[in-house]
């Protein structure tokens, strides 16, 4: 019992406010269960009168929908019948303090916020069991959709989703990483004016706050919107403006060993290609290419045999190669081109 006292005790040193119980959140689902509907056996969450998010489970397809997003793994929905929006609140004010819970009529789930996501590849975590649900605050406000595995997508996400008809993400050619408390380009995924360990020290002349910041300011973005960057490359400060395009959905490519031949990789860039200019293996991931990308040019020059490509990439200076990606989602598919830009320097 002591210990118990004790542990008890610790956990009310920790998070210093007081845990809410089963009946609170009883309530809360009171509240918002007519905000939560089975929408052709799937599980919906009413986002706006006439919208809902309808979470796609494995081996489900629904029959009518404005849109599937693939990086949410959510459809979009627009009902013919009004529907009951619930009050929401922002997620990101949000402490490892603040009590958390997901609504249900007969089961307890009631934690802490475990961290946000730093980009649109992860998910926000919760430090409890948690079902697919409405994540509510103790007060009853919405934050989000809860998922299986302590994962939720919170509301900063869903406002952008419903916002447009096609499945639409900002991005300006590039990704990101944190050192310390300094922000860097890690890979450059299409043609773009930063370049690979450029330091980004400030965002339409704000200061960077946190890698998440960072990410969502540029997935947040309207579509061929401009984006200011300073960046410090080569101990010199520069100023870059970026156009901000729709991020492009691709399918995991999965190949076995067989068909990675390593006396086969006879470039500078460290990419395995075929015959056909296929690439089918890549020792260096930080430069953009992906398996069964199709080189088609290198500055302009159109390259027919990996002969033509390893002779173009031998010079120095920038690069601009262009490729043809295979995308595929539930909506299109088809090959579509953009150029992977590489700085070799003198």
């Amino acid at each position: 019992m002591r210990k118990l006292a004790l542990s008890l005790m610790l956990v009310a040193t920790l998070f210093g406010v007081e845990r809410p119980t089963f009946d609170d959140y009883l309530a809360c689902y009171e509240k918002n269960k007519a905000s939560m509907l089975n929408y052709e056996g799937l599980p919906a969450f009413v986002l706006d009168e006439n919208l809902l998010a309808v979470v796609k489970l494995p081996d489900t397809k629904l029959n009518s929908y404005i849109k599937y997003d693939p990086f949410l793994n959510l459809y979009l929905v627009r009902t013919d019948f009004s529907l009951i929006k619930p009050i929401t609140d922002d997620e990101t004010t949000r402490t490892r303090n603040d009590w958390l819970g997901i609504i249900d009529a007969k089961k307890e789930y009631i934690g802490h916020l475990k961290y946000l996501a730093q980009g649109l590849f992860e998910r926000d975590k919760l430090d409890f069991n948690t079902k697919i649900g409405l994540l509510n605050s103790p007060c009853c406000k919405v934050l989000g959709i809860s998922l299986l595995n302590g994962e939720f997508i919170g509301n900063r996400y869903l406002n952008h989703f419903k916002k447009y008809n096609d499945v639409y993400w900002g991005d300006i050619g590039a990704t990101f990483t944190q050192r310390g408390d300094r922000y860097f380009v890690s890979g450059i995924t299409f043609n773009s004016n930063l370049r690979l360990n450029d330091e980004i020290l400030s965002i339409d002349d704000k200061p960077i706050e946190s890698l998440r910041a960072l990410n969502e300011r540029i997935l947040f973005a309207e579509n061929q919107s401009t984006i200011y960057l300073k960046v410090l490359r080569d101990n010199e400060e520069i100023n870059i403006s970026s156009v901000v395009s729709p991020k492009i959905y691709e399918q995991p490519v999965f190949t076995t060993k067989k068909a990675i031949v390593k006396k086969q990789i006879s470039n500078s860039l460290g990419i395995t290609l075929d015959n056909n200019l296929n690439v089918i293996g890549i020792s260096n991931k930080n430069l953009g290419f992906k398996l069964k990308d199709k080189i088609l040019r290198v500055n302009n020059v159109i390259v027919n045999t990996k002969a033509d490509f390893n002779k173009q990439i031998q010079q120095s200076g920038v690069l601009n190669i262009l490729i043809q990606r295979y995308i595929k989602d539930e909506n299109k598919n088809g090959g579509f081109q953009f150029f992977i830009t590489i700085n070799k320097g003198k």
